[in-house]
């Protein structure tokens, strides 16, 4: 790392803000980015060796998996590249990215499915809910259940998950060490999980290992993007920690548990949805001609009206949010960052004692 990041600054491959982003980040402009390259590389070798040890996973699923995500990275690179040629935060086109991030969860479901790896781990209590065929896992005392998703449920599925997770996830880096740290105990919480399951389906055991080496890589990395960070992930490092945990979570079947995981992550990305429509429908604005309270509302959301509206939040995503109020109660940044990771262990140390218990 401490040679990328020197490399990085020779060839001036620097992180370009946001225009609307804290004054507070202008010194950041000059940190190197695409930090999420070096474990990117790490993960994959890492991974990739160890199925070549006997006696660990040789299931086609596992490098499906695994490959899938760095495809994911692949699209943040290109994203993050793109950002340097111009030399703006403008990369490549959100509806590139969106429907690519679709078509590679959507893609790996199929191959899920064809190898009949298409469960979802459950509470028992869900099953009257959801109606599907099951059985219950004899690792695990009561009342989990592992349930068969229909193809078609399985695709959708992996659709939205990888493109809903990469997004969310690229939202939510925006300070030093946030992303990083909130990820690799995610990444380490699914790794006991899904090694937990492993008795009743061995490749679970091989989903554990990509989910482990995934956490010691970001911890690593965490050494030099903690505050004062001395490098970036960008977009390269958000979309493979997105992409590759979509990726382990539909494989593994542990999307229900997933859910609660990743609440931070669901909260910032709802919180840019929240300002954006928040902003446009609180616009000032006089129809030429009459029209009707849902007309209104439908322009104002779909038409790009001149005008300011009215900010629900500070700023959003949420953690700039929180940034800027605990900022006038003398809080730093590192503190705030600090107080997202006590979050998310909270969230991690919760979802793993029900888990547990169940």
């Amino acid at each position: 790392m401490p040679f990328y990041v020197k490399w990085l600054k020779s060839l001036q491959i620097n992180q370009f803000l946001r225009e609307d982003g804290p004054s507070s980040h202008a010194h950041k402009a000059k940190t190197p980015t695409m930090g999420g390259l070096v474990f990117i590389i790490t993960t994959f070798a890492t991974t990739i060796g160890f199925s070549l040890v006997p006696g660990m996973s040789h299931d086609p699923s596992y490098y499906a998996v695994i490959i899938t995500g760095v495809l994911c990275g692949i699209v943040g690179l290109v994203d993050d590249s793109a950002k340097v040629i111009q030399k703006a935060n403008k990369g490549i086109s959100a509806y590139v990215r969106l429907g690519t991030e679709f078509v590679f969860g959507a893609v790996l479901a199929m191959v899920l499915v064809g190898l009949n790896d298409n469960r979802l781990i459950v509470p028992s209590a869900l099953y009257s809910i959801l109606h599907g065929h099951w059985s219950t896992m004899p690792d695990i005392t009561q009342p989990v259940a592992v349930m068969i998703l229909p193809a078609i449920a399985m695709v959708a599925l992996g659709a939205f998950l990888t493109a809903a997770t990469t997004n969310a996830v690229n939202l939510h880096d925006g300070m030093d060490g946030l992303a990083a740290g909130t990820a690799c105990q995610i990444f380490a919480t699914m790794a006991v999980i899904l090694f937990m399951t492993g008795s009743d389906a061995p490749m679970q055991y091989g989903y554990a290992t990509i989910s482990a080496t995934a956490a010691g890589a970001l911890l690593g990395f965490l050494l030099f993007n903690r505050n004062p960070a001395q490098i970036f992930m960008g977009d390269t490092g958000s979309l493979f920690i997105g992409g590759l945990m979509a990726c382990i979570v539909l494989a593994g079947g542990i999307t229900v548990w997933f859910v609660p995981l990743s609440l931070i992550y669901i909260l910032e990305a709802l919180s840019v949805m929240a300002q954006v429509i928040y902003f446009k429908l609180t616009k000032p604005y006089m129809p030429e001609k009459p029209m009707s309270s849902p007309a209104l509302i439908m322009l104002k959301l779909t038409k790009k009206l001149p005008g300011e509206g009215k900010r629900l939040f500070r700023m959003a995503p949420l953690h700039h949010h929180y940034e800027a109020v605990m900022a006038e109660k003398g809080w730093a940044e590192w503190q705030v960052v600090m107080a997202f990771w006590g979050v998310q262990f909270l969230l991690c140390a919760a979802v793993l004692l029900t888990f547990h218990y169940r």
